[in-house]
């Protein structure tokens, strides 16, 4: 069956093929007559030029004048007199004029312009005398002026109008040039397409061949696992569904592939969600249990600093929800965690926050910096005997930023550190209830997660532990 289609198609192919000979054929007698039409178009913006100026020569030579010598002779008040109405109507039309002109056209209405100008000082002047009662005489030499500068207007825009005119004739040359230029080339075009029927049919011919081989390079590549591939439409009937098919085929197999690898991040992120979640009732009970013994002491300034310490604490601990704060906000909320914990540990820790300031405005994943803090505490300061120091460390390292938290107490042994760096890595689920080290088998999860990056943990036994680990520094953020 697909063989007694394809004659059909490959007729169907060829008959594309000739109607874009036609068009091409086409093409160039559109073009043409387009250059045609704007010489044409030209032609009669010259031509209503020509007539708009020789409108306003009348104004500006008779109707100005007279109208001005009414008021002159006293026949109306200069107040009802339409001579500025005709000057405003004289300079607008030579201003549009001159918006489209170039050249010397241009510099004649350029100085009837200027002309116009004159002629509107010298209406001034003659209102202000009328209003003054001047001598008639005086009123009447005005009007001398204003005339003879209208006769230097009129003059001006005919001077235009002779170019303009002088204009015409060459452009009238060049649309006759035009139409011969146009026959030549058309010939020409005509000759040429002919001559690349030929080459066209050749290529017609080689496009079939090209659309299986299309077809046969994607079935290979899906075949080795690549469903990003997709096929362009082939231009051959009984291909072209098959194309779709393949597309079709391939673009579901990827959306199905990419829904089950999004499920499975959001499976993930809901579960580093919720023991997220599970680590702050405890230690919410613990400082609210602490507020309390500080108020029944009446240690009222502490029970202040706690309390906006612990407020400034849940406030960037929910964010409205956002998953990435600026490292400003995180540094601050490290800053209260360590704050309310001084309190209860004050005689046995001591802490220093080093953050660069010139990394506050990049963004970071939030609560990332407190568990690891939390685990310095509970692992290390709180096993050593006497008073330990926990120090947070931010900075900028070449296009990564490298944050740390530190501390030197207990730390561990190698063979504790091993099991701790295996725990890290493993996929197992996190579990809440498990023997601690939670919050930092959070953060890892979440760095690996969300930005792609490894939490390193060093430690030395009885010296201290630091864990830290990079994030890539967005240089817009920073600016």
């Amino acid at each position: 069956m697909k063989q007694a289609n394809l004659p059909r198609s490959i007729h169907a192919l060829l008959l594309q093929t000739f109607v874009r000979i036609a068009v091409g054929m086409a093409l160039p007698i559109l073009l043409l007559g387009g250059l045609l039409v704007g010489l044409t178009v030209r032609y009669d913006a010259v031509i209503a030029d020509i007539s708009a100026a020789s409108a306003l020569r009348g104004v500006v030579s008779q109707q100005l004048p007279d109208e001005v010598w009414r008021v002159v002779s006293g026949r109306i008040p200069f107040e009802q007199g339409r001579q500025r109405t005709l000057l405003a109507q004289t300079q607008d039309g030579l201003q549009a004029i001159l918006a489209h002109t170039d050249g010397s056209e241009a510099q004649y209405l350029g100085a009837a312009l200027r002309a116009a100008g004159t002629i509107g000082g010298y209406m001034n002047q003659l209102e202000q005398q009328m209003d003054a009662g001047a001598a008639v005489s005086r009123n009447e030499a005005l009007y001398r002026e204003i005339r003879s500068v209208g006769l230097l207007t009129d003059s001006m825009i005919d001077r235009y109008t002779e170019s303009q005119i002088t204009h015409l004739g060459e452009l009238n040359t060049r649309m006759q040039n035009g139409l011969w230029a146009a026959g030549i080339l058309l010939a020409a075009l005509l000759g040429a397409i002919f001559w690349s029927a030929l080459y066209i049919s050749h290529a017609a011919d080689r496009s079939i061949h090209n659309s299986i081989l299309r077809l046969e390079q994607m079935a290979t590549r899906i075949a080795a696992g690549d469903l990003s591939v997709r096929a362009p439409p082939a231009e051959i009937e009984e291909l072209r569904r098959l194309t779709l098919d393949l597309n079709t085929m391939a673009g579901q197999i990827d959306s199905l592939i990419q829904e089950r690898v999004e499920q499975e991040k959001t499976l993930k992120k809901a579960e580093l969600r919720a023991l997220q979640a599970q680590i702050t009732p405890h230690f919410m009970y613990n400082t609210l249990e602490t507020i309390v013994w500080l108020a029944e002491e009446g240690r009222n300034r502490e029970v202040v600093d706690m309390t906006m310490a612990f407020t400034g604490f849940l406030r960037i601990s929910l964010s409205r929800g956002a998953d990435f704060i600026t490292v400003e906000k995180e540094t601050q909320h490290v800053a209260n965690y360590l704050q309310i914990q001084s309190v209860r540990y004050g005689s046995i820790m001591r802490y220093a926050i080093d953050i660069d300031p010139a990394l506050s405005h990049q963004r970071i994943l939030k609560i990332i910096l407190q568990p690891l803090v939390e685990n310095a505490i509970y692992h290390g300061v709180k096993r050593k005997r006497g008073r330990s120091q926990i120090r947070v460390i931010g900075r900028q390292e070449g296009d990564s930023m490298y944050f740390a938290v530190e501390d030197d107490g207990m730390g561990m042994t190698p063979e504790r550190l091993d099991e701790v760096r295996r725990a890290l890595k493993s996929p197992a689920p996190l579990n809440a209830e498990g023997s601690g080290g939670y919050g930092m088998r959070n953060v890892a999860e979440r760095l690996r997660l969300y930005c792609g990056c490894e939490l390193t943990v060093e430690s030395e036994y009885r010296k201290g532990t630091r864990v830290s680990f990079r994030l890539p520094f967005d240089k817009e953020e920073g600016l």
